[in-house]
């Protein structure tokens, strides 16, 4: 559906919302416009800036009933991940600044704390809004506030292990939680869907908990004689709940189920989310919504819309604005990673791939469609996967293991006990590190350096380019070594000059040579730390070493110490969080072989926040790009 192309009056309804009061003024049936504006102004915004797409989509209605049924300044609403809350932000007196979606100083295209007082807790990451909302709740209670707190989550999200271990805490607690779990890959079939309904709707309102009390009361009257049958009655009706419903796992955990219900039928959400307000316990609505819903693109290619490129609609039809420049620039890293995988398969029959729920995110379709019997996706399940990786080599085949940087840092301990302890020769391949761009904070990969160079074992390892990030993928998977490669989330740059070469583990490589000063660099920071080299021999007529480190872990000490003792300043560049990076380990090595190291620094992600950007004008911020880095070395050099 061609969103641009629908009644002039469109946006009149949205214009008028200035926060939740104002939506709860509106009759029931204005709600369906209302909802149809918002997917309006989603689009528009969406197509300009890039963004979540079909996930937004999906929760327009749901996001409506539940302003229309809560006040959120009173009650809490906790949105999992928190990419899907595009129209609770034009509700909650964002509207205005909703253009800037994910733009530098704009807002952020997830829920943030520091944003709105409507977003209780900051989110990125997926399986963490129950365990919040859980304890936001026993918080309330221990101060003896009111208020209810609500929690949405979704089908994928759900499935992980975080969750499962908060709604079995929920169910004991006997807390006043309730979750509303978002189902968004199941369509509504009446059939079914009806009768479920129909059961639930029975067995959740207050009609049937006032009647199972009654019958309870009267029961223990007798309870000298009918002390049996209460038993029975007990046994039966909640055998009748966990069979006859399909939220029977839900109701063994503690929880009181409801539905599933239309997550599109708003004046149904009012009903259920009404009913749900008076019961006591944790209680959970089911909801069956669908991605992408209201624009057919969407709606018929979820996945490619989940995190939507910028486009244009033209004659009812998506045109990506950026196509060309994107086919010019080449594959990404994550292409690459992919189709080098898929060469190595044919190479080695042992190897397997790993994916938590990323398998396109990660550059594995192609593997996929290729090796299917040799793919694993194992969803949302990070600490899982790593688990299961430690196992099938165990068992004696070669996995590779493919989760961005940020997610995999929830599966540390299965790092260091399924693999680093059992030698266990894993190749992780660690996407999306260093700064992300516009999805910001809770995606920036800058941690897994230290946290693989802390492991035993471990090589730790990061391409300049991409004839190196295919060479040290075959290097890992030969090694009969746990392995970690990261690569940024950017375009493969151009073969750079002088990089190609045998790769061996722990050895550094020498770029380019210099005496006024030195650069030594890590992975997506090599190419910049060239550019800086050139600005600083065209403009200064300095002549700088560029140093491509190669490896973190085993580092070249004796590169290092060379380049430390023979140049007057070195600059350290990474794309990292500057403690426990490459620079630390240089520093660490240079304390061990007894070398002064005044006259070096680290050129890393400081100890703070980097805030939603393009990932270029991150680094020109933090002064990480190439004229950044030149910058930094005149300074360190004493020119002004």
């Amino acid at each position: 559906q061609n969103a641009r192309a629908r009644s002039p009056t469109m946006g009149e309804l949205l214009n008028r919302i200035q926060g939740p009061g104002d939506l709860r003024s509106l009759e029931l049936p204005k709600l369906r416009q209302l909802a149809a504006e918002i997917r309006q102004r989603i689009i528009e915004v969406v197509s300009r800036n890039g963004g979540h797409l079909s996930s937004n989509l999906g929760v327009v209605e749901l996001t409506i009933a539940l302003h229309y049924c809560f006040d959120f300044l009173r009650d809490r609403l906790i949105w999992d991940v928190g990419h899907q809350t595009y129209a609770h932000k034009l509700l909650t007196g964002r509207r205005d600044a909703f253009q800037s979606l994910r733009r530098k100083e704009g807002i952020s295209g997830f829920a943030d704390k520091r944003e709105s007082p409507y977003d209780t807790f900051t989110f990125g990451h997926t399986g963490t809004s129950v365990s919040a909302g859980l304890g936001m709740t026993c918080a309330r209670d221990a101060l003896g506030d009111r208020g209810k707190v609500v929690v949405v989550i979704g089908d994928g999200a759900i499935a992980s292990g975080m969750p499962f271990e908060a709604l079995n805490n929920a169910g004991a607690t006997g807390k006043n939680l309730m979750i509303i779990l978002n189902d968004n890959k199941m369509s509504i079939a009446p059939s079914v869907g009806g009768v479920a309904r129909s059961l639930s709707k029975i067995r959740s309102s207050t009609s049937y908990l006032g009647l199972k009390r009654e019958v309870t009361e009267l029961l223990s009257r007798w309870r000298p004689t009918l002390e049996a049958l209460e038993s029975l009655y007990g046994k039966v009706s909640e055998g009748l709940q966990a069979a006859l419903t399909p939220g029977g796992l839900f109701v063994e955990l503690g929880l009181r189920y409801y539905g599933p219900v239309d997550g599109h039928n708003i004046a149904e959400l009012v009903d259920a989310l009404e009913h749900m307000k008076r019961i006591e316990g944790p209680v959970l609505l089911h909801v069956l919504t669908e991605k992408g819903r209201g624009f057919e693109p969407a709606r018929s290619d979820p996945t490619g819309f989940h995190s939507s490129a910028l486009f244009e609609l033209k004659d009812g039809k998506v045109v990506v604005a950026n196509a060309a420049s994107s086919a010019s620039a080449g594959l990404t890293y994550s292409e690459l990673m992919g189709r080098t995988l898929v060469k190595l398969a044919e190479q080695e029959a042992r190897l397997v791939a790993i994916t938590a729920a990323m398998c396109e995110g990660t550059g594995l379709s192609e593997f996929a469609r290729r090796r299917p019997q040799r793919l694993y996706d194992v969803g949302i399940c990070e600490q899982h996967a790593v688990g299961f990786a430690g196992g099938l080599a165990a068992g004696g085949l070669k996995p590779v293991v493919c989760i961005y940087s940020t997610f995999l840092q929830r599966a540390y301990d299965q790092i260091f006990h399924d693999v680093a302890l059992q030698d266990a020769p894993v190749v992780f391949c660690v996407d999306r590190a260093g700064l992300v761009g516009n999805d910001g904070p809770t995606h920036h990969g800058l941690y897994d350096v230290s946290l693989f160079r802390a492991m035993p074992g471990f090589v730790v390892m990061a391409p300049a380019d991409g004839s190196e990030l295919e060479g040290m993928l075959r290097l890992a998977i030969g090694s009969g070594r746990p392995c970690a490669i990261r690569y940024p989330k950017e375009h493969v740059p151009e073969a750079l000059a002088g990089a190609a070469g045998a790769l061996s583990i722990g050895q550094a490589q020498v770029l380019r040579s210099g005496a006024d000063a030195a650069i030594i660099a890590y992975g997506a920071l090599v190419c910049r730390a060239l550019q800086a080299a050139d600005i600083l021999r065209e403009r200064d007529g300095r002549n700088v070493t560029v140093i491509n480190a190669r490896f973190a872990k085993p580092l070249d000490v004796g590169t290092v110490a060379r380049v430390a003792r023979e140049h007057p300043a070195v600059l350290v560049a990474e794309d990292h969080a500057a403690a426990g990076g490459v620079g630390s380990a240089i520093l660490e090595a240079l304390a061990q072989e007894g070398i002064a190291a005044g006259h070096v620094r680290l050129a890393g992600v400081p100890d703070r926040l980097v805030a939603h950007a393009s990932r270029e004008e991150q680094l020109a911020e933090l002064q990480l790009d190439g004229p950044g880095l030149a910058q930094r070395l005149r300074e360190l050099m004493g020119m002004t």
